[in-house]
């Protein structure tokens, strides 16, 4: 297991500083505001995402700021909102005991810049070294940008006024960043624990209104160690948080927090360094243009367009997986639908037309759903890569799956080798494809329903390339979405192990799909309950998709944009 380490270096920051002289644009985040001014024409473009902000009157950085959509974004204390601001290029510091080999130093210099890492006398990191209660609180102070404070006492009787750290105690202990061992104790010298600095940090980034995403780390060994007071705290700071790994298993490494370990130098600045990174949540252009800074519509879909959920915040927000309403997965087809139809969502991302017993349902409960074509895509069928077979009509694809009349490739056109059909199970969205193109009110046949359904969109690719037999010779039939097809290659090497086949002559591709040669050819939309209000968050989240900046999140989530 290895351990990582920090400290604190006082640097004098020699800065090439660019000043921007019109009024800031603010607005309120919480008790801190966001303040932003353009990005200056004097700073190249290699060295924007290294810009960060500072006060014109004294040079002092602010940790929380970055560049973003062409403004450099700042989250200040309200007090200091007033304050003008410049874009400047922080200088690379460099520590007295910094060793090449040593990566966690990064970490470490990248606070340096922004004055939140401070250090001893001869300039040295000591990444090593254990942190004091006193001197964690004095860093999270420095993260945030929080003064020391003359006019609150704080309620400790181990902290005085004659104490270097008391003016950051006062203020952690004013604004509940910190509250001590007891309500007379802070305990400042002891060394701080690993979930003693989670509590801070915490609390630190909430009272600065800002949000971290959620931790998808699933391999923590020690969960059950962390003492229930810090539990949230571990919980709102998403990933952010100090551990180690522990590899003694090769085939299984965990992550382990140590929760009352003392904490590293290092551990603190990672962790600082992280939530600087991921915490800061800015609205781009685009959103403001079209209310969504104020306002994100509740979003659900099918598995397939998760892309598009996932695309839109990225593009419409600085660490848009932070923004409250992020989800980190749909509900799939028909799940989403029931949902949207119940009032539990605003709106879909959906790749395929409701199936009938959703429209059935809707009916029943007065609802009338709208279908608004943001993308292109189309059904496919594909089989295993060495398959010589071409294609299918679209009349073969119906006796296959309905009438169950084919054992052979050889009865349609191909090679003497069996015939292995697989589908999907009712409640999906490639089911419901199914439905609009080829069952004509009939079921798949029981027998395929029986032996051969793929449970999942995942599942259906896999289940298809594993079909292959070559004693006797077979190969697997399946159908899924063009773009889900094509996007999920990087996971399942969909282009090399199975081929798309051509229907009714005609092989889906980008140019067959937007022109509609190819006869399965289909959009992928946003749905609304056709009662939407017209201001509502959903209505314009489908203006934006309808923008030129929607259709590159068309785009960019692997999808075809609508023709002029």
């Amino acid at each position: 297991m290895k351990q990582i380490f920090l400290f604190v270096l006082i640097v004098c920051l020699a800065c090439s500083g660019f000043t921007f002289a019109a009024d800031a644009d603010t607005e309120m985040a919480g008790t801190f505001k966001v303040v932003k001014i353009p990005l200056p024409d004097d700073i190249k473009d290699n060295d924007k995402w290294q810009t960060v902000a500072r006060f014109s009157d004294t040079k002092e950085p602010i940790n929380l700021s970055m560049y973003y959509d062409g403004f450099i974004q700042a989250t200040v204390p309200g007090v200091d909102a007033h304050r003008k601001i410049e874009a400047f290029v922080p200088d690379d510091v460099e520590f007295a005991d910094q060793r090449a080999e040593d990566y966690e130093f990064h970490v470490m210099e990248t606070l340096a810049k922004t004055g939140v890492i401070k250090g001893n006398e001869k300039g040295e990191a000591k990444p090593f070294g254990n942190v004091t209660r006193a001197e964690a609180v004095a860093m999270v102070m420095r993260f945030i940008g929080l003064h020391e404070v003359s006019d609150f006492e704080p309620s400790f009787d181990d902290v005085s006024p004659d104490d270097w750290f008391y003016g950051v105690v006062a203020a952690a202990n004013k604004t509940g960043i910190v509250i001590g061992d007891s309500t007379t104790t802070f305990s400042p010298n002891r060394d701080v624990t690993r979930e003693e600095m989670t509590v801070m940090v915490a609390r630190a980034i909430e009272y600065a209104g800002l949000r971290c995403p959620k931790s998808t780390v699933k391999n923590i060994a020690d969960e059950e160690k962390i003492s229930v007071w810090a539990k949230d705290a571990y919980d709102f700071i998403g990933s952010c948080y100090a551990s180690d790994y522990d590899d003694t298993d090769p085939e299984n490494p965990v992550r382990v927090l140590n929760p009352q370990k003392p904490a590293s130098r290092y551990d603190v600045a990672y962790t600082l360094s992280n939530a600087t990174k991921l915490c800061q949540l800015y609205p781009s252009e685009p959103a403001k243009k079209y209310g969504l800074d104020e306002k994100m519509p509740l979003i659900d879909g099918s598995t397939s367009t998760y892309p598009f959920t996932q695309t839109v915040y990225t593009q419409l927000f600085a660490n848009g997986s932070t923004h409250p309403d992020f989800i980190y997965s749909h509900s799939k087809s028909h799940a989403s639908y029931q949902r949207l139809i119940n009032g539990e969502v605003d709106m879909l991302f959906a790749s395929v037309y409701p199936a009938s017993d959703i429209l059935a349902m809707a009916e029943e409960k007065g609802v009338e759903l709208e279908l608004i074509p943001i993308a292109y895509d189309a059904m496919i069928f594909f089989t295993n890569a060495d398959n010589p077979a071409k294609g299918l009509s679209k009349e073969q694809i119906s006796n296959i799956y309905v009438n169950n009349a084919y054992t052979n490739w050889s009865d349609l056109g191909g090679e003497d080798a069996l015939l292995y059909p697989y589908c999907r199970n009712n409640d999906s969205g490639s089911h419901a494809q199914m439905e609009k193109h080829f069952l004509n009110g009939n079921e798949i046949h029981h027998k395929i329903q029986t032996e051969t359904t793929s449970v999942t969109m995942s599942n259906v690719l896999t289940d298809v390339m594993n079909a292959k037999t070559d004693d006797p010779k077979g190969f697997g039939l399946g159908y899924s979405i063009y773009y889900y097809f094509n996007n999920m290659d990087m996971f399942y090497n969909t282009k090399s192990e199975l081929k798309l086949l051509e229907i009714d002559g005609i092989y889906p591709t980008d140019e067959t799909i937007a022109d509609g040669t190819y006869p399965l050819s289909n959009n992928t939309y946003i749905v609304l309950r056709k009662d939407t209000p017209l201001d509502s968050p959903a209505r314009k989240m489908a203006e934006f998709m309808l923008s030129d900046e929607g259709q590159m999140c068309v785009e960019l989530a692997g999808y075809g944009k609508l023709k002029k």
